[in-house]
């Protein structure tokens, strides 16, 4: 009788999941230079979000970014263009994701906050940076020289502690 109710309630419950709910979670781009995250959510009963660079607050023209209702479509989901739906395709083990000619591979959420936080602390160390580059001419004298050969150094090694860290420093002379 026991497992004849187990039976029962492992059914119901994959009969009331949606094939869309494997697609929720975090979504790391795959074989870049440039570190990317893209957050997959349900948002009310059948609604999904995608957030396609959680690790940036803002766009490339410094405005907030909004999430995406993504469209779903033949047990996929996909966002509209405005020309066409552009399928999001999840591996049958649903631990990758392909978005054109992008790869994902899905990560837990502690990886995607640890690079959030990750991000934040490379960014504060690159403007804490420039503020203190800007003390240096471009022209500057033997004495000057070996300070900002020490700068660069330091921030050189500040910028490895960090994982997915870079902005350009130069080398030291």
């Amino acid at each position: 009788m026991r497992i004849f109710f187990l039976v029962l309630i492992t059914f119901a419950l994959t009969a009331c999941s949606k094939p869309y709910d494997k697609y929720i979670g975090y979504w790391k781009l795959e074989d870049s230079s440039y570190s990317k995250i893209l957050e997959i959510r349900k948002e009310a009963k059948d609604t999904y979000l995608v957030n396609e660079d959680i690790l940036n607050a803002a766009n490339l023209s410094g405005q907030n970014k909004k999430e995406l209702v993504l469209e779903q479509k033949d047990k996929q989901l996909g966002v509209n263009n405005g020309l066409t739906v552009i399928p999001f395709n999840l591996s049958d083990d649903g631990n990758s994701l392909r978005i054109r000619e992008n790869k994902y591979i899905k990560i837990t959420e502690n990886e995607a906050k640890t690079a959030i936080k990750n991000r934040q602390e490379c960014n504060q160390l690159e403007s804490t940076f420039r503020e203190q580059r800007l003390a240096f001419r471009v022209f500057v004298n033997e004495s000057e020289k070996k300070q900002r050969d020490e700068l660069l150094k330091k921030y050189s090694t500040l910028q490895n502690q960090i994982a997915d860290c870079k902005f350009h420093i130069p080398k030291a002379r």
